[in-house]
């Protein structure tokens, strides 16, 4: 009898249902907490986030900030999340059809673009206030928490780890591949907080929302697997 199940780089995951719903639930509670804060402060500014805005915009250069502007594309909606298509059409297992691995890659685009569709609703309902236009050193729109750019690259870097993530031994290389996803994230986060369109608690809404949302989605796409055994679940 032919063996359909799925072939993974050996070495044991601890990407588990469990696991996925208690990092959904403790990064959904830290979220919500941190959104009710906010929303309580009206339009008060934290003390916190307006020590760290200054400190960011008293410390730029020209140089820093062209660096940051780059950095920031990292987060487009509209680049980032087509891209997940084409990395799926590529990190999907080599046996498979380029249909298969094409939907493998749209089914991840999908799940984070509709991540991103709720966030910016989430965006909408806070109505935070951005900092001031006279510290942009960058192009910014509509309320500022959670940071959309942020949630995106989070969204981006994850889902791409996660396809990724089965072609790669256990160990070194795939602590590597995931140490490179949060530096990503961490890299395009602190750049909407270096150019001053973004508070620092966006910031780290953007990265809590996009945890929530990954890691909701990866625990019921774990427990699909085991009791739907069709393809496109398996990549």
């Amino acid at each position: 009898m032919k063996d359909d199940t799925p072939k993974v780089a050996p070495g044991r995951t601890v990407i588990t249902p469990i696991n996925c719903l208690i990092v959904a639930v403790i990064a959904g509670i830290s979220f919500a907490l941190l959104a009710i804060w906010i929303a309580r402060q009206g339009n008060t500014v934290p003390g916190i986030d307006r020590s760290l805005h200054g400190w960011a915009v008293a410390r730029r250069s020209s140089a820093s900030i062209k660096i940051a502007r780059g950095v920031t594309r990292g987060g487009v909606t509209q680049i980032m999340l087509p891209i997940l298509i084409v990395v799926g059409l590529f990190a999907t297992e080599a046996g498979h059809t380029v249909t298969r691995r094409l939907k493998s890659g749209v089914l991840i685009a999908l799940v984070a673009s509709v991540g991103a569709y709720l966030g910016l609703q989430i965006n909408h309902l806070e109505g935070r206030v951005r900092p001031p236009v006279t510290d942009w050193a960058g192009t910014a729109g509509g309320p500022s928490f959670p940071s959309g750019h942020t949630t995106v690259a989070s969204l981006f870097a994850a889902s791409s780890a996660w396809l990724i993530a089965t072609r790669v031994h256990a160990g070194w290389p795939r602590i590597a591949l995931w140490s490179g996803a949060v530096l990503y994230a961490g890299a395009v986060g602190f750049s909407r907080i270096w150019l001053g369109v973004h508070w620092p608690t966006d910031v780290v809404g953007g990265w809590l929302y996009a945890l929530t949302w990954l890691s909701a989605s990866a625990a019921v796409v774990l427990m699909i697997r085991k009791r739907w055994p069709h393809p496109l679940v398996h990549k």
